[in-house]
């Protein structure tokens, strides 16, 4: 009998407690490269799935050339990049240089509401609103996207890098395969779940924009103010499933609320946003991205105190993307196939009953 032998759980749970504290140490320390990193990640993954697309192009009946894809997907999301960050620097000043002045419309706003709710002793909001600056929510939100346009020759160079050794993937897989297990089954896994993430950021990208485009028309049709900007942050806002769409919701509903009079411009701007929001939300994303890559709402609002305390605005952005493909890469192995049941809204995830 081996007397070490009742120890050895207990030393295994302090070795991943001390794993687990000098990762998060590192991605803590190291945050402004691996921020940079994860980005250049997901935009080269986004270059894969247009260029997967446009390869089903077909021109007299062949596809076009891989460098051709490539290329034309490259140009396409830099010129995206290119408008998205010019936006952002052109029109970020003016809206908070107008932030206080809206934040002062609402106390009257909250008394009109006083007045439509039954209430002898109506809730505190005009205390609660007194706390919450949105003066200085912009300019952090602001902030982190600028900072991720300084960062862009860095995020270039790790996209270059990633094309570089993307050819060398499966050699080195294969070799690191060799002698453990069979290889098919390690391409098979690896195929499963590049295809999985590749099919989450593009779908979620496309809806995330539509929702954007939707509401953009939406706020343009009535002239409510900043409507590109708004539109911008509901795109952004939409890669955070529940609490995203909440907030993509409600920023331009107060300005609504604050800008107009009228009733039915109020009621336009408001309903068509949350229109936007419900179809795209609950009838499109689900179509298409299918039951198996759902987060649960408590684990998405825990991975956004962790991620936002790790990285601030950046990591409440990334959080998501970062858990869902978390999630699909845990679901292609029976060992940490809990793990993903557990991160999931109902339990069902790929590859289980």
């Amino acid at each position: 009998m081996n007397p070490q032998a009742p120890t050895s759980p207990l030393l295994r749970s302090f070795l991943w407690l001390g794993i687990t504290i000098t990762v998060f140490f590192v991605l803590y320390i190291g945050q402004k490269l691996i921020i940079p990193l994860i980005l250049a990640v997901f935009i080269w993954y986004l270059i894969n799935v247009l260029s997967f697309a446009i390869m089903k192009l077909k021109i007299r009946g062949r596809s076009l050339p891989a460098s051709f894809r490539y290329i034309a997907s490259v140009i396409v999301i830099v010129a995206i990049l290119g408008v998205f960050f010019n936006f952002i620097t052109k029109n970020v000043s003016e809206v908070v240089r107008v932030a206080p002045d809206y934040q002062e419309k609402i106390e009257p706003l909250i008394d009109k509401i006083y007045q439509w709710l039954p209430f002898d002793e109506p809730p505190p909001l005009k205390e609660f609103v007194g706390q919450f600056d949105i003066s200085a929510l912009i300019k952090s939100v602001a902030g982190a996207l600028g900072s991720l346009a300084g960062n862009a020759g860095l995020i270039s160079i790790y996209v270059m890098f990633l094309f570089l050794e993307q050819r060398s993937f499966g050699p080195k897989i294969r070799g690191m395969a060799r002698g453990n297990i069979k290889e098919n089954e390690v391409f098979k896994i690896i195929k499963q779940i590049d295809e999985d993430t590749r099919k989450y950021i593009g779908i979620k990208t496309f809806t995330s924009l539509t929702t954007g485009l939707c509401s953009y028309g939406v706020m343009a049709l009535v002239g409510l103010d900043f409507a590109a900007f708004w539109a911008m942050l509901i795109f952004f806002f939409n890669f955070i499933p529940t609490v995203g769409s909440i907030l993509a919701t409600a920023f331009p509903s107060i300005l609504a609320l604050i800008q107009f009079e009228d009733p039915t411009m109020i009621g336009i701007a408001i309903g068509g946003i949350v229109a936007a929001q419900g179809l795209v939300g609950n009838l499109l994303e689900p179509k298409l991205m299918g039951n198996s890559l759902n987060l649960s709402p408590l684990v998405i609002l825990l991975s956004l105190s962790l991620w936002g305390s790790l990285w601030g605005v950046p990591g409440m952005f990334l959080c998501v993307p970062i858990t869902v493909i978390a999630m699909i890469i845990c679901s292609h192995f029976p060992q940490t196939r809990p793990i993903a049941v557990l991160l999931s809204g109902n339990g069902k995830i790929k590859g289980t009953g």
